[in-house]
């Protein structure tokens, strides 16, 4: 005797149904970061020397109703451009055109920096952000001029506990379940679509006029730039190492094998 389940074409339309929604579910579009359009820096300079500025990004910004122009130039002081890494950004500042009777001072510089990521979710994070001013008394600010430029130094947190939280906050957008506060590798950040960091800088002038020693005004200038982090990660994997180099989306591909044997010879 042959036995007819009536509900089972119902129950093959539940499994199908719900086997769609798990499948509609796990393809859910996520939110592209559009592109960033700034000029970036590279960062395969492994020494500091006189000249270093001259293999960096040279960024010539007009000051608002000045004939002058402000000249920043950049520099990475880090071969290896890591996100979860202490990094140093090096940069000059002097004026290009400034009459001689107008004196310049830097009142304030403030520099944020921002993760590039292709992922929406992570795009924009704020990893560290720096003030620096005049240190004494004696003077309205750092003095600048077409020759005499102000030499500083961006010193940039790897990861500090307010970048963690907002990149823990990023990842709501992209995880299921609960969100854990941590210090994350450099792969988990390169594995979400993280390819580069934003640097934003204003820049604040004083210009006082050289015979009367008036001050005429206060007029503040901005800068970005990019600068491209090291996409490549190393792994121990069954006795060998493997490093493997990551693309915007996350993908990644192995691009060397060594043995451990090979590794001992190279140190």
């Amino acid at each position: 005797m042959k036995i007819i389940n009536k509900n089972s074409k119902k129950i093959a339309s539940i499994i199908l149904a719900g086997g769609m929604s798990l499948t509609m579910a796990s393809c859910a579009p996520k939110e592209m970061a559009p592109e960033t359009k700034l000029d970036f820096l590279k960062t395969d300079v492994t020494d500091v020397g006189a000249d270093m500025l001259a293999k960096g990004i040279e960024d010539v910004k007009d000051v608002n109703g000045e004939n002058f122009k402000l000249v920043i130039n950049y520099m990475a002081g880090d071969s290896a451009w890591h996100i979860n890494a202490n990094k140093k950004l090096y940069f000059s500042i002097k004026t290009q055109g400034l009459s001689d009777k107008l004196d310049v001072y830097i009142d304030n510089i403030h520099m944020d920096t921002y993760i590039i990521s292709s992922k929406a979710g992570f795009n924009g994070i704020n990893q560290d952000s720096m003030d620096d001013r005049i240190h004494n008394s004696l003077m309205y600010g750092f003095p600048i001029n077409d020759t005499k430029s102000c030499f500083c130094i961006n010193s940039i947190d790897g990861e500090n506990e307010q970048f963690i939280k907002g990149y823990s906050y990023g990842n709501q957008y992209y995880t299921s379940g609960s969100i854990t506060q941590k210090r994350r590798l450099e792969s988990d950040y390169l594995e979400d679509g993280v390819y580069a960091n934003e640097i934003d800088a204003i820049i604040d002038l004083i210009i006082v006029d050289k015979a009367s020693k008036e001050v005429l005004r206060q007029v503040s200038v901005d800068s970005s730039l990019g600068v491209y982090i090291n996409n490549e990660v190393e792994f121990e994997e069954e006795g060998k190492y493997v490093t493997y180099k990551y693309n915007k989306d996350g993908s990644r591909e192995a691009i060397k094998t060594i043995s451990k044997e090979e590794k001992q010879k190279v140190k």
